[in-house]
């Protein structure tokens, strides 16, 4: 909850100006006060100045910010239809490269803030966090999970790709050299889709509890991964990551990974 006006256009001068008039407290001329008088928030009254009503002023404000949302939103159809047009590219309507390493880092903040029903990422390396008003689900590698877990989130052993979805109208895809993919909405569109939501269902989940470490160390074990690898994907030291093997056999009764997967079947691990 906020008390900023400015996304009406306000300024903080003038907020501050039209709180005083409010309260009937004097507000000297000037910038301010004539600002408030266009924008039909304050109106001479004997000599002076007094607020217009706020259910009344501020409505009006309200509506016509809404219709200027509405027509931005309408030029930016026309621009993407521009775009699309002259975009150099082999199907312009369905891929963009993106090359430069910064214009990557930028697309991948875009993609996540522009989402209105939800966000879902396969995360393979370690991302700086961003703010999402949607809802957001993830999938990490085991040395990419942040120690802030936000959202829904779960892990599993390798991810085939980098990926963030936008709702089900816009996927990025990270390329291994650096570059990105933008891929509007297609077969191949809905594929990734798909693949998120295979990937989901058999991931873990990502929490910091013993019986979630034992499932991913389980899933580590299986996967036939050495202990250095396992290390590296649970973002551990080689010591570490022998020791947290070791507790988990003796903890399942096992001697040989081969017996530790088939106790871990029996125990749904």
């Amino acid at each position: 909850m906020t008390d900023d006006l400015s996304v009406l256009g306000l300024t903080p001068a003038e907020q501050a100006a039209y709180r005083a008039l409010i309260a009937h407290r004097p507000v000297p001329a000037g910038d301010a006060l004539t600002a408030l008088v266009d924008k039909g928030l304050a109106t001479p009254a004997d000599g002076g100045y007094v607020a217009v009503a706020p259910d009344l002023a501020l409505e009006v404000l309200l509506l016509n910010r809404e219709r200027e949302l509405r027509e931005a939103r309408e030029h930016i159809s026309a621009l993407k239809v521009a775009y699309r047009k002259h975009v150099t590219m082999p199907r312009p309507t369905l891929l963009e490269y993106v090359g430069d390493a910064e214009a990557v880092r930028q697309r991948i903040v875009q993609v996540q803030q522009a989402a209105r029903i939800e966000v879902r990422r396969l995360i393979r390396s370690p991302q700086p966090l961003v703010e999402t008003t949607a809802p957001c689900r993830t999938i990490y590698e085991p040395a990419a999970v942040p120690a802030d877990v936000r959202g829904e989130a779960r892990v599993t052993p390798v991810l085939p790709v980098e990926l963030y979805l936008l709702d089900s109208r816009l996927a990025l895809i990270l390329l291994e050299d650096g570059r990105a993919a933008l891929l509007q909405p297609c077969g191949l569109l809905d594929a990734y889709m798909e693949l998120f939501e295979r990937l989901w269902e058999r991931a873990l989940p990502a929490a910091a509890d013993e019986e979630a470490e034992s499932r991913l160390l389980t899933a580590l074990l299986l996967s036939g991964l050495s202990d250095q690898a396992i290390a590296r994907e649970l973002g551990v030291s080689p010591r570490t990551a022998q020791r947290k093997i070791a507790a988990l056999m003796h903890d399942l009764g096992a001697q040989t990974r081969f017996q530790a997967g088939a106790q871990a079947a029996l125990r749904d691990l």
